[in-house]
């Protein structure tokens, strides 16, 4: 029981920090690619408050084990559906349903703290959040550009995830990774 409630406390705080975030990171996000568009044909954007979200569901699978992903990502799709009421729902659902479990699918086989499976579930993490937005949405170029700067942002937050991760101390962060479980 006790093991119980300290997952459940620790999802809720994982869930939490990138809605926190998510109120600085987002002016800092436009007035970033507000600059980045003074350079003629820049393809170039960020997506800062996604790297809050692909943290916090490698975290989430680095403390609790198999299934911390994909419960990570399904209470973040449900606090997304709130704190977004503008966007379509199936594609807030989709979006943080899918990132956790890229994360979780990419991270079953891996043993202990290392960078290359950490990037490659963010790789796969943020491919799965952005999958929604090229389905339900229309063909556009800047559909295309959309993917390599989800992908940059993942590859960015799964960095941070890592050093976060490697500063923690043993007994918290690696603890599963190393088991496998």
């Amino acid at each position: 029981m006790r093991r119980d409630s300290k997952a459940i406390a620790l999802l809720a705080v994982l869930t939490a920090l990138p809605t926190a975030l998510g109120y600085v990171l987002g002016p800092l996000t436009h007035s970033l690619n507000a600059v980045l568009s003074l350079i003629p044909f820049n393809p170039v954007r960020f997506y800062l408050g996604f790297m809050p979200l692909l943290i916090s569901t490698v975290l989430a699978r680095a403390y609790l084990g198999r299934g911390g992903a994909i419960v990570e990502g399904l209470l973040l799709a449900i606090t997304g559906v709130f704190l977004h009421p503008t966007k379509p729902i199936p594609i807030i659902l989709l979006k943080d349903v899918l990132l956790g479990l890229g994360v979780e699918v990419s991270l079953i086989g891996s043993r202990g703290l290392r960078l290359i499976p950490i990037l490659s579930s963010s790789l796969l993490g943020g491919l799965g959040h952005a999958l929604p937005f090229l389905i339900f949405s229309y063909p556009f170029l800047t559909s295309l550009w959309f993917i390599p700067n989800m992908l940059l942002s993942a590859l960015i937050g799964g960095y941070l995830a890592y050093l976060i991760l490697k500063r923690l101390p043993d007994e918290y962060s690696s603890k599963t990774l190393n088991r496998g479980t």
